[in-house]
């Protein structure tokens, strides 16, 4: 029929659309199974950057899971914790040597490599300025140094590139607070420093001397160099300057007549260890002071010697009424304004104190006293106590100070001015230049040789009127001590420095005091130093000597020039 021959043929037909009979559907269960078996095998990729490093440093690590058997994958080594199947993660480099990031993933792991060194060390840098605080008259030094640097560079107050270490001399021209840094830099980075220079104005440091015919009430004096001095209570503004008061180089100390003081100065007594009030025998060539120990502020320039020890001759203070006979038996009384031809003694010599150890550690009699009701005896005074030479106690120029005088010839003068500089090579004014240095010894002597002999007690001094030294055969003047030659002797003795280091000679000559008209003040004279043991030592070498010259006096602890003091220079 033809309807069911039409369905056999559709049967047919599906049959091949099959892949027909039985055992083609055996065939495609086998193959299923086959695509089962070779999936899911993950790939791990994990990568570092940078691969080599330092210690503290970040490493970033990125990773990648292909075919993951799971969400998550696990961190170890030189990390740790679950981490998805892919991602970034920045880590902190740890100790020196081979870092390992490991991911595992599954069954499959795989590892970044890092190479960690040590770092290099931090580089530092100082800077120093000695002093840090000057005037315009100064310099001060910088010094730097640095560590672990290979350059620096200067910025501030100077710049540009510099050694890693070095110094250099800084002359402040203004005014000012300067700010010097520096930035050094090394294979470990950086560093900075910086330090500040303060900068004043230059102090006033030098005053006027006056040879002329002395103060009102003196006669007849002859090279005596004045100077004016400020005196204060201490701390106050109760002030008063003393004019005429003798410059002397040989002696320590400020000694004033008590008569020239005002009562409204008050001031203050200076007592001894045990708490008496201290008075003070000032034993000179010529004689002696005796008075009471006080404190003052002494001004001179722009200079200040704050709160020291002076000396006030003649004190009316009842404790110092009776003069002590070791002290009296010194010689002549001073203490007068007509015996003195000054209204006082400035003592700027090379010592500080008028008396130093001995006296700090024992009661030395002819020097200090401890007084009450004008009774005194001998006693002990600390250093801080004792008549100070007001230089040492400025606060800047206190280690020396520059005689300068213009010359006087043989002829004379009426009248000279002279400077006198504090300090010695602290500010322009007061340079050695072709000066000769001339060491002194413990007692502030050098050697003179003249005629032959050799003076080993000899010494400079501004407070003696003319050269004194033993000549026998120059003619004295009647009734002094001073030569009276026929005629101008022009005269040479040699100094030599008591560690023998210089020598050099000294051409003077000496004059007819005499013969001098009465207006002259300033002259060349000189005199015999007398016949007694000690005399026969020294040759002094008075105000005379000064005229013409620059004069220095290097103070005891202070070297100047590549010298410690105490030295003359000249």
């Amino acid at each position: 029929m033809k309807v069911s021959h039409l369905a056999g043929a559709l049967l047919c037909l599906a049959l091949a659309a099959c892949g027909g009979g039985g055992s083609s559907s055996s065939t495609a269960a086998t193959t299923s199974t086959t695509e089962s078996m070779a999936a899911a095998t993950p790939v791990v990729s994990i990568s570092a950057s940078p691969t080599a490093t330092t210690t503290g440093q970040v490493v970033t690590l990125t990773w990648s899971v292909a075919n993951p058997t799971g969400s998550n994958c696990t961190a170890s080594g030189a990390w740790s914790g679950t981490l998805a199947t892919s991602g970034t993660q920045t880590v902190t480099a740890g100790a020196a040597g081979t870092a390992n990031y490991t991911l595992t993933c599954g069954s499959v792991s795989n590892t970044a490599v890092v190479t960690v060194a040590t770092p290099p060390p931090s580089p530092t840098v100082s800077l120093t300025l000695a002093p840090a605080n000057i005037t315009t008259a100064q310099s001060t030094t910088l010094s730097w140094s640095s560590a672990n640097a290979t350059s620096c560079t200067a910025s501030g107050a100077w710049s540009g590139s510099k050694a890693t270490s070095g110094s250099m001399t800084i002359t402040p021209t203004a005014v000012g607070s300067f700010t010097y840094s520096m930035t050094c830099s090394g294979d470990g980075g950086s560093a900075d420093a910086s330090t500040a220079l303060s900068v004043t104005a230059a102090l006033s440091n030098s005053t006027a001397i006056l040879v002329d015919s002395g103060p009102s009430g003196v006669s007849g004096v002859i090279n005596v160099p004045y100077v004016s001095v400020t005196v204060c209570r201490p701390g106050t503004t109760t002030c008063q300057t003393i004019d005429h008061v003798l410059l002397d180089t040989g002696s320590y100390g400020l000694r004033l007549l008590a008569g020239q003081l005002s009562s409204t100065l008050a001031l203050p007594a200076v007592s001894t260890a045990s708490g008496a009030d201290a008075g003070e025998c000032g034993k000179f060539i010529s004689g002696y002071t005796w008075g009471a120990v006080r404190q003052a502020d002494v001004k001179m320039a722009d200079e200040v010697a704050s709160a020291i020890s002076i000396q006030v001759i003649g004190d009316t203070g009842s404790s110092y009424t009776s003069t002590p006979s070791s002290c009296s038996s010194a010689g002549s009384n001073m203490g007068t304004l007509s015996a003195l031809g000054a209204k006082g003694i400035l003592g700027v010599g090379m010592f500080k104190q008028d008396c130093g150890s001995s006296c700090a550690n024992a009661a030395i009699s002819g020097v200090y006293y401890a007084c009450a009701s004008g009774s005194c005896s001998a006693s002990a005074m600390p250093l801080a106590k004792q008549i100070t030479n007001p230089v040492s106690s400025f606060a800047v120029n206190n280690n020396g100070l520059l005689i300068t005088m213009p010359s006087v010839g043989t002829a004379g003068l009426t009248s000279v001015s002279g400077t006198l500089v504090f300090g010695v090579n602290t500010q322009s004014n007061n340079t050695i230049a072709g000066e000769t240095i001339f060491k002194a010894n413990s007692s502030g002597d050098f050697t003179t040789t003249y005629n032959g002999k050799a003076y080993s007690a000899s010494f400079i001094d501004s407070g003696s009127n003319g050269y004194f030294f033993t000549d026998s055969s120059i003619r004295q003047c009647s009734g002094g001590d001073f030569y009276c030659p026929a005629s101008t002797l022009s005269l040479s003795a040699t100094n030599t420095a008591s560690d023998g280091s210089a020598s050099g000679a000294v051409n003077f000559n000496v004059v007819n005091l005499v013969n001098l008209a009465s207006t002259i003040n300033a002259a060349q004279v000189g005199g015999t130093v007398g016949s007694s043991g000690a005399s026969s030592n020294y040759f002094d070498w008075g105000l005379p000597f000064f005229y013409g010259r620059r004069v220095f006096v290097v103070m005891e602890n202070n070297t100047v020039a590549g010298k410690a003091g105490p030295y003359w220079a000249y």
